[in-house]
C-alpha cells in the first residue's frame, strides 16, 4: 500500500522505535541513507544499518537483523520483489519500501498494511485490484451447490474467468515488461527531511549528488530528470536567501551554476576529463587512429596550449579556468558534440575549491565498487565521502578509484571497437570483457560495466542498437546486462523480462537475484547457450 502523508504515516511512525535499514548498493541509495542517518541521529532513533546488494542478501541481513525489530526500512531494495512471500516475517513487522527501481511489485501495491510504499512515482500505470485478485473459492462452492441445474451458469462462469486471466496476463506483461527508474530515493528522503524542518546542506547536497547521478548514470530521461531536480533547485534557493555574509565565508552551502560536464575535471587535467568523459569521447572518437587528432584539434579551437591542457586543473592558468566553459561551449558545434555544459550542483566551501555534484557520483561509484577494499568497508567509505565540512579523505580515495576505473573504462572501450570485437547478434549487439585482463577486475561489478557498455553505445548513436555487455564475475560466473538502444533519451529497459523468459527457454543456471532486473549472473560455460535462446527470443 502507499503512505498518504509522508511524514506522518512514515517518520513519525519510527519515532521511539528501533528500525531496521537496509540500504542498497548504489549511489542514490547511499545519499538516501545519508539524509535518514542524519534524521534519525536528530531525534535519536536507534538503527542497525545493513548494506545489500540483491535479494538473497536482503534475506539474510533481514534474518539475521530481526529480532525485537518492528519496523524495516528498506531503500533501492525490495520494491520489485514480493517481500512478504521472500521474508516470510511476523505479522506485526511492517515495511517501509523506498525503492527506485520500477516497476513495483502488485502484492507490494496492495499489501493489506504489512509492506507500505513511502512514494509513488507518476510514471507507474498500476492495474487496478479487481483485474489482478479475484477470488476463486467462491465459485468453486457456488459451483458444488448448483450441480447438474446449472450447467449453463457455471460454463458462463468458467468462460468468464478464462477471460479474466487471459486480461490479467495481458495487464501484467505490460505492466513488467520494462524496467525502468522512478525519482531519486534521496530525494523523497530530502522531501521528509522538508517535513521535519531539517533542511540542512548535508541533506541538500545529498539530495544534489542523487539528483546528479540519475542524470550521469542515464537512469531518468533527460526531461524527467529536470522535473525531479525542481524542487531540490527551490530548496537551494530558500537556503541561499537565508544565508548571510557571514554565514558565506564560514560554512558549506549548496549553489546551483552552469558547470562543464566532464568528470573530475577539477581533480584531473582539461585533457584527461575530456577523454574520459562518455558524453563526448565516444563523439570524438578516440579508439579510432585519428582519434588523439581529433582531441588535439577540439582543444586547439577551444584556445587551449596542450601543455596547459595535460597539466592539473589547479595548476593550470587563471585565465584559461574562468575561459573554460565559454571555450568547451564554443568548440563543441564544430565537433558535433552535445552540449558539454548545464546548470549542475556545486558544494562551496570556505577555503577550498568547489566540489561538483558529479564529481561526488563517480567517487562515490569508485568507492561502492572497489577491488582493494570490502564492499562493507567501501560503503562506510561512501558515507564518509557525502561530509560537507571538513577535511574529507574519504572522498579523495573515492576521487582516486574512480579515476583508475575511468581508466580502465576507456581502454576496454577503445580495445572493443578498435579491433572490432563488438558482435552482432541479432537484434543486439554485446561484447565480452576478457577474463584475465586487467580491465576485468575493474569492470567485474555492474555500476563499471554500463558505464563501459555507454561509452561503447555512444560510439555507435548513429545506428542505435540494444547493447549487452558481460564481464568475469566470480566462481566461474559471469556478470551480463543490457542497455536499451536509446538509452540517454529512453532508459526503460526490456532486457529484465526478456532474461527471465530467455533462461526459462535455454536452461541456463542463470541468477536473477540482482535489485535491477537488466542485470543477471550465469555460468560463463554457460553464456553462448543463454545468448543463443535470447537472440532466437528478440528476433
Amino acid at each position: 500500500m502507499f503512505i498518504e502523508d509522508i511524514k506522518n504515516d512514515f517518520y513519525n511512525v519510527l519515532l521511539g522505535n528501533r528500525v531496521l535499514l537496509l540500504v542498497h548498493y548504489d549511489v542514490d541509495a547511499i545519499c538516501a541513507c545519508k539524509i535518514l542517518q542524519d534524521l534519525f541521529k536528530c531525534d535519536n532513533i536507534s538503527y542497525t544499518l545493513v548494506p545489500v546488494g540483491g535479494i538473497s542478501e536482503l534475506k539474510t541481513a533481514y534474518d539475521e537483523n530481526n529480532e525485537e525489530v518492528k519496523y524495516v526500512v528498506l531503500v533501492n531494495c525490495g520494491g520489485t520483489v514480493d517481500l512478504v512471500d521472500i521474508l516470510q516475517p511476523e505479522e506485526h513487522v511492517v515495511f517501509f519500501v523506498l525503492d527506485s527501481h520500477k516497476p513495483t511489485d502488485i502484492c507490494n501495491v496492495y499489501s493489506d498494511g504489512q509492506v507500505r510504499l513511502v512514494y509513488k512515482d507518476e510514471e507507474e500505470n498500476i492495474p487496478n485490484f479487481d483485474d489482478i485478485f479475484r477470488d476463486d473459492e467462491e465459485d468453486e462452492n457456488e459451483e458444488e451447490r448448483e450441480g447438474r441445474q446449472g450447467i449453463e451458469a457455471v460454463v458462463e462462469r468458467r468462460r468468464a474467468r478464462k477471460a479474466w486471466e487471459e486480461r490479467r496476463h495481458t495487464l501484467m506483461f505490460n505492466y513488467t515488461q520494462f524496467s525502468y527508474h522512478g525519482k531519486p530515493s534521496a530525494c523523497v528522503a530530502l522531501e521528509i527531511a522538508v517535513r521535519a524542518s531539517r533542511c540542512t546542506v548535508p541533506a541538500l547536497w545529498s539530495a544534489a549528488v542523487a539528483s546528479a547521478a540519475h542524470a550521469a548514470l542515464h537512469c531518468r530521461s533527460p526531461a524527467r530528470c529536470l522535473l525531479d531536480a525542481e524542487p531540490l533547485h527551490r530548496y537551494v534557493a530558500a537556503a541561499q536567501r537565508k544565508t548571510t555574509d557571514d554565514d558565506i565565508h564560514q560554512s558549506a552551502r549548496v549553489v546551483v551554476e552552469k558547470d562543464a560536464w566532464l568528470p573530475l575535471y577539477r581533480w584531473w587535467s582539461v585533457e584527461g576529463a575530456i577523454s574520459h568523459a562518455t558524453a563526448l569521447a565516444p563523439k570524438l572518437r578516440l579508439h579510432s587512429r585519428s582519434g588523439a587528432a581529433r582531441l588535439r584539434q577540439l582543444l586547439a579551437d577551444m584556445g587551449f596550449p596542450l601543455q596547459q591542457a595535460r597539466q592539473a586543473y589547479r595548476s593550470m592558468d587563471v585565465e584559461l579556468r574562468r575561459s573554460l566553459l565559454t571555450a568547451l561551449e564554443a568548440a563543441a558545434p564544430k565537433h558535433k558534440l552535445p552540449v558539454p555544459t548545464r546548470a549542475a550542483f556545486l558544494l562551496q566551501r570556505p577555503h577550498a575549491p568547489p566540489l561538483a555534484a558529479l564529481d561526488t557520483v563517480y567517487a562515490v561509484m569508485g568507492l561502492i565498487e572497489n577491488e582493494t577494499m570490502p564492499r562493507a568497508e567501501g560503503f562506510q567509505h561512501a558515507l564518509s565521502a557525502l561530509a560537507v565540512s571538513g577535511e574529507n579523505e574519504s572522498l579523495k580515495r573515492g576521487v582516486a578509484a574512480a579515476r583508475r576505473c575511468l581508466e580502465a573504462v576507456a581502454r576496454q572501450a577503445h580495445s572493443t571497437l578498435s579491433s572490432r570485437r563488438l558482435m552482432l547478434a541479432g537484434p543486439f549487439n554485446y561484447f565480452i570483457v576478457p577474463e584475465g585482463t586487467p580491465e576485468a577486475t575493474t569492470l567485474r561489478g555492474p555500476l563499471w560495466l554500463s558505464e563501459a557498455a555507454r561509452w561503447i553505445a555512444g560510439a555507435h548513436a548513429h545506428a542505435p542498437r540494444p547493447l549487452l555487455a558481460s564481464a568475469p564475475s566470480t566462481g566461474g560466473d559471469c556478470l551480463l546486462l543490457g542497455l536499451p538502444p536509446r538509452f540517454d533519451r529512453e532508459p526503460r529497459n526490456l532486457f529484465g523480462a526478456a532474461f527471465e523468459q530467455a533462461a526459462t527457454k535455454s536452461g541456463a543456471s542463470v541468477s536473477l537475484e540482482f535489485v535491477d532486473s537488466s542485470i543477471i549472473s550465469l555460468p560463463s560455460s554457460q553464456r553462448t547457450q543463454f545468448l543463443d535462446a535470447l537472440t532466437a527470443l528478440l528476433a
